[in-house]
């Protein structure tokens, strides 16, 4: 895998290699059942732009009118965003390109808006003989590539090289903006 990757952490989290227990793509399938989660996975994306769109549109987008998609600054001020160095080899199965079409995995766990059946193929993952460190697999908004590591399994795999407030990234927030097509509703200030 890429020695390096980028994700978005809520900023009040002191850990940006955390994970949160709520369900995901590739959580854990007990989560769907109010049980306890026997893993928790981690996500990454290659660009900034990438963890944005992930992060914070999903389908929000999709059902806006044309024109910029507006985001208030506020909630843009919830959100670091960090680069992370794999400085040891991860595992990882592989469900981009054609490496998902040799696996013969249906094309839903990696693009369904639905995720009920990614999460039961995660647990097959989870709990194959090989022991996978995560899954890499395309952005479903075909925008780039993404990584779903399983928590437990990559300690001291992992290294936080930088992290920084959304808000304090003029260049990385720009581009996004104008990729994305996106507005940043200013907050009123007060008169002086």
């Amino acid at each position: 895998m890429g020695a390096r990757w980028l994700r978005f952490v809520r900023s009040t989290h002191a850990d940006a290699l955390g994970a949160g227990p709520g369900r995901s793509r590739f959580s854990d399938p007990m989560l769907d059942r109010g049980r306890t989660p026997r893993w928790l996975p981690m996500y990454f994306g290659e660009s900034f732009t990438l963890c944005l769109q992930e992060t914070l549109l999903r389908d929000r987008a999709n059902a806006a009118l044309p024109g910029p998609f507006l985001v208030a600054e506020a909630e843009l001020a919830l959100w670091d965003w960090a680069v992370i160095e794999v400085i040891r080899p991860v595992r990882v199965v592989d469900l981009r390109g054609a490496a998902l079409a040799r696996s013969r995995v249906p094309t839903d766990v990696v693009g369904a808006a639905d995720q009920r059946l990614a999460r039961s193929w995660a647990a097959a993952l989870h709990r194959h003989p090989a022991n996978f460190d995560g899954i890499a697999f395309p952005s479903r908004f075909r925008t780039g590539d993404n990584l779903a590591l399983f928590q437990a399994r990559v300690g001291g795999a992992l290294r936080v090289a930088a992290r920084r407030r959304v808000l304090d990234s003029p260049v990385e927030l720009g581009l996004a903006c104008h990729t994305l097509d996106l507005g940043i509703i200013r907050a009123p200030r007060d008169p002086e």
